[in-house]
């Protein structure tokens, strides 16, 4: 049995459902017919139904899939690629992939009894699912393309008869419902370990007998809505977002005042516009509907409509539009259309047989981040909708290629975790010549999976050099229902046959802690960042950018793993450095337009002066993998991935970058001709490049100095006394050897900037830290607590005071460099041929 996927796919985790705030934020290519999808579970017959529903509301049946056992509750996860769905006879979740050609069933798991429901936490990393049967709680965490781990990683037992479970929109607080013994039990949630521990206090009790069945978060986060089975009503709650514990606000009857037969509540939802309230009454037979005032939360009666026998599950379309309830008793599913004031009208039914148990609509995601609509359900508000939080940026361009990257993310702020969370969906990549994309071409869509950190990469080849090219990202949930991100460009390099000056940009050192807190995190320059600058990110970005340059090298600690507000150790620690930096919105506006180059350094390899020896966290091989996990530096797929490489820019330059961290020798080993920051393959690879370059001017960019002077106590670079200074030695004197000339070095790590020759005549230039609060004076020749104690460097420039900046490259016939301070004023600069110098 196959089912074809339909084009237009809407949107929910688990019926956390995304609002579509306004069709104008997708792209057109998303817009493929009016019909839905939905998901319907027949437990006698063992099978899902897969049916549509038109823009009219009409119902059609489209399939009928086995299932093992009989299926009950299910969900989506955030992608809309993965369907979950609790069955008995034997007690499992199945995994479905939902694929072009139908559900293929990936998996079942099993667990300790029919689970009576299942959600999907924020980050789309865990399934949670209550048991009725065991008054238990699990959480599953999702493995490999929607795939569970065997066991469950946390398995709770809280109170008989848990019949639901809710998440807050912030993902830290999750409620399970119980029919007996009247109450909902209150739990804190880690979205890093899922966990769960007792709240405090771990319960809300009902004192009238309501049984707390189902729960759903009002969608401004401040509210919840529950259904109470034993006492035929609906109540609302006020939900404290700093302490995730919920206080009784209202209780009103679903039921006719003048009904005295039996009867029991069962699903409860909110309108996605958080206006109104919907409950199905079973044995009585209505679905009522209550206005919410979405200021207090209190609710008002509205309607009740007649409906389908005992209606178990209902399910809101994610537009809103349609409310389609299974009847139980019948074998009828029914479709209402949703009127601007709330009320029902029944628009379709259609026979299915059996025993509808469980409706759940395909997912759809609200895009739209300016609208100010915010989610219907306990995951998304109106910061939490799927975005591209860290913005999109290029990197690696050459005359012909160029690797582009984003990272699916739930809104683009800092959660109480300090982090922006990733999300699960697709993303591709769409470039053209044109900045209206009339002649564009598309790569294929990517899946962002959690052990990517959701973050999509692609590589462009066969592109025309020296050509500005634009591109943005597709992204969304499922490949066909899409957003279209920002319109980005780069240029490619002139190459070896390009001739004309090329305008570039080196920085390093970008300390966010420092930057941030200030003397609380250790400043050791000027405190000038002011409270925009903490909102918008460092302000170099904008004098950067103002500069125009045709791309930006880092130089290394681009960010801090340890510093006084946190020694980073593990995968997700690192991570969060990253996300909480790369948010900035000027570092996304610099990016989106300007191509990086990247190298590693101490600070964001592992901690300082960091090498590869002792067991310390987090290991080698942890910081190596995440600067290729976090920056576009190699494609994902590549097979033996290394980070030095040359770029040949145009006929006149060529740039060498190296790695100076991945293959060192200890930092404490005796000095001499074994010890290497390179490593025998890299110097070896280094040298012969150098030697059969043709290019004028040969900029060989580096993370650490290799000329100084530096301070006297460092061991860890080229220019320490009791580091590698042989390695550097040896290095300058083969270049005197080969007659390499016109070989300049530039170099970050330092947090001050300066202009120094060496001995045998080479030139270095360091770029100092980007922000003011990272920079520091400096070491000059011949200090007795230098590099230099005899004075044999020459040094033209120091910084003449604390600051943050960076260092402007214009290279073509001449090679032009000036030094920047962090608001973009010119300190310095120097022209080579030596006779054009200026000094400013």
């Amino acid at each position: 049995m196959s089912l074809k996927l339909f084009k237009s796919v809407p949107h929910t985790i688990c019926g956390i459902v995304f609002v579509l705030a306004t069709l104008s934020a997708f792209s057109p290519q998303t817009a493929h017919g009016d019909e839905q999808r939905l998901v319907l579970s027949l437990a006698k017959q063992e099978e899902l139904a897969i049916l549509s529903i038109d823009n009219d509301g009409a119902l059609q049946l489209r399939d009928r899939i086995a299932n093992d056992g009989q299926p009950g509750a299910s969900c989506f996860d955030s992608t809309g690629l993965n369907f979950y769905v609790a069955s008995s006879g034997p007690s499992t979740v199945g995994v479905y992939r939902v694929g072009p050609d139908g559900f293929e069933q990936l998996q079942s798991v099993a667990v300790p009894a029919k689970p009576s429901y299942l959600t999907i936490d924020p980050s789309g990393q865990f399934l949670l699912a209550s048991y009725f049967a065991t008054g238990q709680v699990s959480v599953h965490r999702i493995v490999g393309e929607g795939r569970l781990s065997n066991e469950p990683i946390e398995l709770l037992t809280i109170d008989e008869r848990a019949h639901g479970i809710a998440l807050d929109p912030s993902g830290r607080f999750a409620f399970v419902p119980h029919t007996r013994p009247n109450a909902i039990t209150q739990l804190r949630f880690d979205a890093v370990t899922g966990k769960l521990s007792l709240n405090d206090p771990p319960k809300i009790k009902r004192t009238e007998p309501a049984g707390p069945r189902h729960l759903w978060l009002h969608p401004g986060g401040r509210f919840a809505f529950g259904s109470d089975e034993a006492g035929r009503s609906i109540t609302a709650y006020r939900f404290n977002k700093r302490t995730g514990t919920l206080d009784h606000l209202q209780t009103e009857s679903s039921l006719p005042p003048e009904y005295t037969g039996k009867g029991s509540t069962s699903h409860v939802e909110v309108h996605p516009n958080g206006k109104f309230a919907f409950i199905a009454n079973r044995v009585q037979g209505s679905i009522a509907v209550f206005g919410i005032d979405e200021e207090v939360g209190r609710m008002s009666f509205i309607d009740r409509t007649p409906t389908e026998k005992n209606v178990r599950s209902f399910n809101l379309s994610p537009d809103g539009r349609f409310l389609v309830a299974a009847g139980q008793g019948s074998g009828r599913i029914v479709c209402y259309k949703i009127a601007a004031d709330g009320r029902l009208s029944d628009v379709s039914k259609l026979d299915v047989g059996g025993t509808p148990w469980w409706v759940q609509f395909y997912p759809g995601v609200a895009m739209a981040r300016s609208a100010g609509v915010a989610s219907a359900r306990s995951v998304a508000s109106v910061d939490r909708s799927l975005t591209l939080g860290q913005g999109v940026m290029s990197g690696e361009v050459s005359d012909t290629s160029v690797l582009l990257q984003t990272r699916l993310t739930l809104g683009n702020e800092l959660d109480h975790h300090g982090d922006v969370p990733g999300v699960q969906g697709v993303a591709c990549f769409e470039w053209s010549t044109r900045e209206d994309f009339a002649d564009s071409e598309r790569t294929d869509f990517q899946q962002a999976l959690p052990q990517r950190d959701f973050i999509v990469r692609t590589k462009l080849s066969k592109l025309t050099p020296d050509t500005k090219y634009f591109f943005r990202a597709i992204y969304g949930v499922s490949p066909t229902f899409t957003a279209l991100g920002p319109t980005c460009s780069f240029r490619t390099l002139p190459g070896a046959n390009g001739h004309r000056d090329v305008t570039f940009i080196v920085g390093s050192c970008m300390n966010y802690i420092k930057f941030m807190h200030g003397k609380a995190g250790k400043a050791s320059g000027p405190l000038t960042a002011t409270d925009e600058d903490k909102r918008l990110g460092f302000p170099a970005f904008t004098a950067m950018k103002n500069l125009q340059p045709e791309f930006f090298v880092g130089t290394g600690d681009i960010v801090y793993y340890d510093n006084p507000y946190r020694v980073c150790e593990t995968q997700e620690e690192l991570r969060r450095c990253w996300h909480e930096q790369f948010r900035f919105p000027r570092l996304i506006d610099f990016f989106q337009d300007t191509p990086t180059y990247w190298s590693k350094d101490d600070h964001d390899f592992r901690f300082n002066d960091s090498d590869n020896e002792t067991n310390r966290l987090p290991l080698p091989m942890t910081g190596i993998g995440m600067f290729r996990e976090q920056l576009p530096i190699v494609p994902n797929d590549a097979p033996n991935p290394v980070t030095y490489r040359t770029i040949r820019v145009s006929h006149d330059v060529q740039i060498w970058m190296t790695e100076g961290r991945d293959y060192r020798s200890a930092n404490e080993a005796p000095d001499g001709p074994e010890k290497s920051i390179w490593g025998t393959e890299q110097r070896d690879w280094l040298q012969a490049k150098l030697k059969a370059s043709d290019a004028k001017w040969k900029l060989l960019i580096s993370p650490t100095p290799m000329v100084g002077p530096d301070d006297a106590y460092k061991k860890d670079n080229h220019a320490s006394l009791a580091g590698f200074r042989h390695e550097a030695d040896s290095f300058f004197k083969w270049v005197n050897e080969n007659r390499i000339e016109n070989l300049f070095l530039v170099c970050g790590d330092r947090h001050w900037q300066y202009h120094s020759v060496h001995p045998t005549g080479v030139h270095e230039f360091a770029c100092g830290a980007l922000n003011d609060e990272n920079s520091r004076m400096g070491v000059s020749p011949g200090a007795e607590y230098g590099t230099d104690p005899r004075g044999l460097i020459q040094q033209s420039y120091s910084s003449t005071e604390p600051s943050g900046g960076f260092l402007q490259f214009i290279v073509g016939e001449t090679l032009g460099v000036t030094f920047f301070d962090d608001q973009g004023k010119a300190l310095h600069r120097v022209r080579f041929p030596v006779d054009s110098l200026e000094n400013k």
